[in-house]
């Protein structure tokens, strides 16, 4: 069963840069480590309207800040662990995460979930 890391950054556009720069550092260690994939994406700003609340919304974004997502993916449940385990103890990592909350954003400015897939989708 798939299980994806999804981690969710509230950024001012200045540290746009310095985010995708520690961002391909630390895939790189993530992928030495056994990580599937590691994606990241921007919010856009979309003009439709379905009536449901938004990510920006239920996440409380500033006007000067942008939402940029992460997706870790894994093989299952204990594969993330063991290389999620790994990467944690990596020093190199560790100095990255210190540069991450001192020029681009606070932990408090990140938020964090795990999801396991449910059933498989099947196309008719």
């Amino acid at each position: 069963m798939a299980h994806l890391l999804v981690y969710f950054y509230k950024l001012k556009p200045e540290v746009k840069e310095k985010f995708l720069e520690i961002s391909a550092q630390t895939n790189k260690k993530f992928q030495e480590y056994g990580g599937v994939t590691e994606q990241i994406f921007k919010l856009s700003t979309s003009p439709k309207n379905y009536g449901i609340s938004s990510i920006s919304e239920m996440l409380n974004v500033e006007e000067d800040e942008e939402i940029w997502i992460g997706l870790l993916r894994f093989q299952s449940e204990e594969h993330a662990r063991m290389t999620m385990e790994d990467f944690d103890r990596d020093s190199e990592v560790n100095e990255l995460l210190n540069e991450f909350v001192a020029h681009v954003a606070p932990l408090e400015k990140l938020v964090f979930g795990e999801f396991v897939s449910g059933q498989e989708v099947v196309s008719v």
